[in-house]
């Protein structure tokens, strides 16, 4: 709201929730009927490329290992409503808090599920709730539109470019299911969250911000920094009156003087942040764990990676992937303990991290919605075979399984979710559109994304393999999706021993080469 007012914070987020939303819809089909293990990694695996695939796991997996040691930092940080002391910040938050979610996880699933589920229903709680009172206690209409800011640009529309990067921050997360969707019990259970999931969180976002510009002006001097102040503004929010706090929900109660109860919503604010903390090194240790499991083990570094794909016989957690997890980035927040010359070179490293975390979640984003693509185009090459056990598949005569809102329009939505990540991707470079181009204003943009180019340049020149070819060949397409097929309780009537080979096959799925499926392979 700071870049472009009110209508155009407003703006961004709905044009990064359709974004979202086209990303899930295809992400859902993929997840209803294929819920395997490291869901995401196999999915670009199948088919996109499987170097390709090494390269997301390990974008997916930065992204929630560094998200897990800032959201630790933003809740010391809202802490400091309160007046906590430095000291405190660095037990709680640093070290007491990452103890506590380690321990979560490593209790199991079982208990670890029932956790999420009272903690999602109290964010949804919370959320709905700060904005009903934000509604309530509002007192005027939006007094601005689309408005810029000049320390940061010359023009409303270069500024809602400006803010569309920062928003996607915001949508982490749509894509979990697909991570948790292994330990699922049945597919059926995963259809209401897959295919809803990008929608409720549009919904919230949109309420809870229309009633943040209902109460806070664009240009309050409490409304924090962008990037570190790569504009011209030099305010520094600790020098301001209270409340310090750079929250606009909080600084709304503030205004109408509801004093104790924004001091409420600040502490269930915080619980929140930890509860997503505990959803990012769930997601962290899992993703690792996937990677882990096809690591060859042939050298010393392949056996010290697979290491992580060990789990902890009594409970199935992979204790060694997520303490390697939370522990990756533990660092992170130290840097904002920096004082004086050095604190804004810490702060600019802190949101390089942060907004690298987003750019990357956007390439995992769309190398998911390219794989739902070219699985929509193989299906169609070999739809005249698709009958018998592969009837599911076939989306012509009614017995597709999946259901999505936007099933009837695909590919549409899946076009449209690679096009908008490529073009968020672009508006990166919106800091220095009117400014001198700096190495930080890259690197916040850009570091994510040319580290990874790099690494998947260097496993296409080791490994020398072929692009996954979607061909008129039903053997090959056959054989992909009974690799990918991890049958649910609901979708077969097994009888006992059928059933526990099923079990056994997931436990220890086969390895499948290039070789088996008949695709080339360049040597």
């Amino acid at each position: 709201m700071k870049v472009a007012g009110p209508a155009g914070a407003l703006v961004a987020l709905v044009i990064m929730g359709v974004i979202a939303i086209c990303a899930a819809e295809g992400l859902s089909e993929l997840t209803q009927l294929f819920p395997a293990p490291n869901a995401i990694v196999e999915y670009v695996r199948a088919f996109v490329d499987e170097d390709l695939a090494w390269v997301i796991g390990i974008a997916y997996w930065f992204t929630y290992s560094s998200i897990f040691a800032t959201q630790n930092l933003a809740a010391a940080n809202l802490a400091v409503y309160w007046g906590l002391t430095q000291v405190w910040q660095i037990v709680l938050f640093y070290f007491v808090t990452p103890g506590v979610l380690v321990a979560i996880n490593l209790v199991g699933v079982g208990t670890f599920g029932w956790i999420e589920a009272i903690g999602g229903i109290l964010k949804i709680m919370l959320v709905l709730g700060a904005t009903i009172v934000l509604y309530v206690i509002s007192a005027q209409p939006i007094q601005d539109g689309f408005k810029y800011n000049q320390d940061y640009t010359t023009n409303k529309y270069r500024a809602l470019a400006y803010v569309i990067p920062m928003i996607a921050f915001g949508f982490l997360g749509i894509e979990t299911v697909a991570v948790t969707a292994f330990e699922a019990h049945t597919s059926r259970s995963l259809r209401l969250p897959s295919q809803s999931i990008a929608y409720v969180v549009l919904l919230l976002y949109f309420l809870c911000l229309l009633g943040q510009c209902l109460n806070v002006s664009w240009q309050d001097e409490h409304l924090p920094l962008i990037y570190g102040g790569i504009g011209n503004s030099t305010t520094d929010t600790n020098e301001l009156k209270n409340p310090t706090s750079s929250n606009l929900t909080i600084i709304a109660l503030w205004a109408q003087g509801q004093k104790g109860l924004a001091g409420f919503l600040n502490g269930a604010m915080i619980f929140s942040v930890i509860s997503a903390a505990n959803t990012s090194l769930y997601v962290a240790s899992r993703t690792l764990y996937g990677i882990a499991r096809d690591v060859p083990t042939t050298n010393r570094l392949g056996k010290f990676l697979h290491s992580f794909s060990v789990v902890v016989p009594k409970t199935g957690v992979p204790a060694r992937a997520l303490i390697f997890s939370a522990g990756a980035f533990l660092w992170l927040p130290f840097l904002s303990l920096k004082g004086g010359y050095a604190v804004q070179y810490s702060t600019k490293v802190i949101e390089i991290f942060q907004i690298s975390a987003s750019v990357s979640c956007l390439i995992v984003w769309a190398s998911i919605s390219f794989a739902y693509l070219r699985y929509y185009i193989w299906l169609k090459h070999c739809d005249q075979n698709l009958v018998d056990k592969y009837q599911q598949f076939n989306r012509r005569d009614g017995s597709y399984r999946p259901f999505t809102v936007l099933a009837f329009l695909q590919p549409l939505p899946a076009i449209a979710a690679i096009a908008g990540c490529v073009i968020v991707f672009a508006f990166c470079s919106a800091t220095w559109w009117d400014k001198d181009i700096t190495f930080s204003k890259v690197a916040i943009g850009y570091a994510s994304p040319i580290i990874l180019f790099v690494l998947f340049v260097i496993f296409k020149l080791i490994n020398r393999r072929m692009w996954i070819r979607t061909s008129d060949d039903f053997a090959v397409l056959s054989q992909t999706l009974d690799r990918l097929k991890w049958y649910k309780t609901d979708e077969l009537d097994l009888d006992p021993q059928t059933q526990r080979e099923e079990e056994m096959r997931v436990l220890s799925p086969p390895q499948v080469s290039r070789q088996d499926l008949g695709e080339p392979v360049q040597t």
